[in-house]
């Protein structure tokens, strides 16, 4: 591992931050077996939801938890395993309405590698490569000659029109890309990113739509079916469907440097209306697992968290409750794992870690991972054993942010 790599990630440590970098983060992981992410992974992602399922989950945890560590090493799965991945932070990208979260989805993904990817799935499926699609070329595939390759080709693009999943408009933008991918239609650089726009959620005007047969936009009321259709169309790319991860939900509670909220009351509701109906609408998202991740003020406080939106609320929380954590729950209390599984023999092996990949020389004995862990903070028990770690071989290190 590069030295620049390690640095860069001892700081984000330092700062309270998770690396981002994979092979750091799986370095410095302790109690696989007992995380969240693995549960997910073996569960849902190899399971339910690679058979077409959908599930929609929200992770709640203290400030240094792991949320966003657990959020990354989903990711890192959920791309292994063949998914599509988007990691979103709410801090950054308003999500007011659906159609938001769609466009903050899109602009994530290379439109241009989805429409190679389908036309690779099409060709191949008539026994012929890319490379063999030219316009004007006499070329003959297997059985076909080049006119009646092409008159195929139209055919099997034309069946996004007749899928029960992909919408009309969404089928007519995207098979346009592909025609003008594979040579059988020629686009304009500027038609080309009108549609690639439009698909993305852009709000273009119509009289640059109308020549290209699009004729609405992609709205709050029809963004859901339109990332039905994006997500029909991964499976038939051979993806085994999206993984979205948003997190900082907790933004829709908190006030900018200025003092004024991020979200108003009007703007929040929203948010979880959209979140309501997004809920509501999960059994027809093929192949989708979103996760939202936030702070336990989205639980507590009942004048503007979950509680102050009943609709949401009477949906995701969890009615029943025993001693151990339900890791099948909707509503997920990273904490309550954390207190499961975080004891001092787990903070020794954390700290053999970090030494070893960090050449530091922290000596804590078990009775200060014992202190550490059992006392009372706003912080995490994990924030606050990997802060002194490390601050011992960085005194005066900046702190903040979140793990």
């Amino acid at each position: 591992m590069e030295p620049a790599v390690k640095e860069s990630a001892l700081e984000s440590l330092r700062r309270g931050e998770p690396p981002i970098d994979r092979e750091v983060m799986e370095a410095i992981t302790v109690g696989r077996q007992d995380g969240i992410w693995d549960f997910w992974r073996t569960r849902y992602l190899e399971d339910y939801i690679a058979g077409g399922g959908s599930k929609i989950k929200f992770l709640i945890g203290k400030p240094g938890s792991g949320k966003t560590h657990a959020l990354f090493l989903i990711m890192e799965e959920a791309r292994r395993l063949g998914y599509v991945t988007v990691y979103l932070d709410a801090r950054q990208v308003r999500l007011n309405k659906f159609d938001s979260i769609y466009q903050a989805v899109f602009e994530e993904v290379d439109m241009q590698a989805v429409v190679a990817v389908y036309c690779g799935t099409v060709l191949e499926s008539l026994g012929c490569q890319a490379g063999q699609i030219s316009s004007g070329q006499g070329i003959c595939a297997g059985e076909y000659t080049a006119d009646t390759l092409k008159l195929k080709i139209h055919e099997r693009l034309d069946n996004l029109y007749r899928h029960r999943k992909i919408n009309h408009t969404f089928a007519m933008a995207f098979t346009q890309l592909c025609a003008d991918y594979l040579g059988l239609r020629l686009l304009t650089p500027e038609q080309r990113d009108t549609l690639t726009g439009w698909l993305k959620g852009r709000h273009l005007p119509a009289k640059i739509l109308k020549p290209l047969r699009i004729f609405t936009r992609i709205d709050k009321y029809n963004a859901r079916y339109m990332m039905v259709s994006f997500l029909a169309l991964l499976r038939l790319c051979g993806c085994r469907g999206l993984c979205l991860a948003v997190d900082n939900l907790n933004a829709l509670l908190e006030r900018g440097p200025v003092g004024r909220a991020l979200y108003g009351k009007s703007a929040r509701n929203e948010v979880y209306e959209s979140l309501r109906q997004l809920v509501d609408d999960f059994v027809g998202f093929e192949g989708a697992f979103f996760v939202f991740a936030g702070r336990p003020e989205l639980i507590q406080d009942e004048k503007g968290g979950f509680k102050s939106y009943e609709a949401l609320w009477m949906r995701i929380q969890n009615e029943v409750s025993g001693l151990r954590p339900n890791k099948f729950a909707d509503l997920f209390n990273q904490d309550t794992l954390i207190k499961e599984f975080f004891n001092a023999g787990t903070c020794l092996e954390l700290q053999e870690r970090l030494n070893s990949l960090f050449n530091l020389n922290s000596g804590l004995q078990r009775e200060d991972f014992s202190c550490l862990v059992d006392t009372v903070s706003m912080l995490s028990p994990v924030r606050r054993v990997i802060e002194v770690i490390v601050s011992e071989n960085a005194a005066g290190g900046d702190r903040g942010g979140e793990i």
